[in-house]
């Protein structure tokens, strides 16, 4: 959907969580040669929201920390009882953490409660910055039919003393309305919705104001 560069330092505490996993071939997924013809992806962006006067500015959104599979452009898959695989001939249009992050400032950037939203790839300066860590975005079987699984965390971090100002998890879940991929993409999107309105909300109430 969107763009990338590599993530800055950071505050110590928060540690990538993901430990390192296996591919495994099983029907339509496993791990797509270079060669084979590949059906590029996306997230359904949010729309503009007019909700009132900016109550937060100056955020700058990084890329998020990845491990492993997650750090690249595919649609991973975990069949019941099976290890990571993922869907042959379907990739994001940008790797994961890029995705996760340029989605965010996109969805920021269309709500009017904030203003001043970037993201490290534009070097602006910034009171704050929203630092995540993503410790799952893939497709998980559950009694035989595909959820979309998001799990990460959050640091809300003070760009001047990089202190921590607050942090949290967040985990969502949305089934599928079907097995196709184009399915299991618009259950994402839909993930995706709703952690941005959690984390708008979360934004909101621990930023300190004036």
């Amino acid at each position: 959907m969107l763009r990338s560069e590599a993530p800055k330092k950071v505050n110590k505490g928060l540690v990538l969580g993901l430990s390192l996993v296996f591919i495994s071939a099983l029907g339509g997924c496993s791990l797509i040669p270079e060669s084979d013809p590949v059906q590029s992806w996306t997230l359904q962006p949010v729309a503009k929201q007019d909700l009132g006067p900016v109550e937060l500015s100056d955020l700058r959104v990084l890329r998020a920390q990845a491990q492993d599979l997650l750090s690249g452009r595919y649609l991973l898959v975990v069949p019941e009882g099976q290890p990571v695989s993922v869907y042959k001939g379907n990739r994001w249009s940008a790797n994961v953490p890029t995705l996760w992050r340029d989605y965010l400032v996109h969805a920021l950037q269309s709500d009017s409660r904030f203003a001043h939203i970037s993201s490290d790839s534009a070097r602006i300066d910034a009171r704050y910055e929203l630092v995540s860590r993503l410790d799952a975005f893939q497709s998980e079987y559950r009694d035989g039919e595909p959820v979309a699984v998001m799990r990460g965390y959050l640091q809300l971090i003070d760009s001047d003393s990089r202190t921590l100002i607050a942090e949290r998890a967040i985990e969502l879940s949305k089934p599928a309305a079907g097995t196709e991929v184009s399915a299991v993409v618009d259950a994402f999107s839909e993930v995706m919705a709703d952690a941005v309105e959690e984390i708008k909300t979360w934004l909101l109430r621990v930023t300190p104001k004036g």
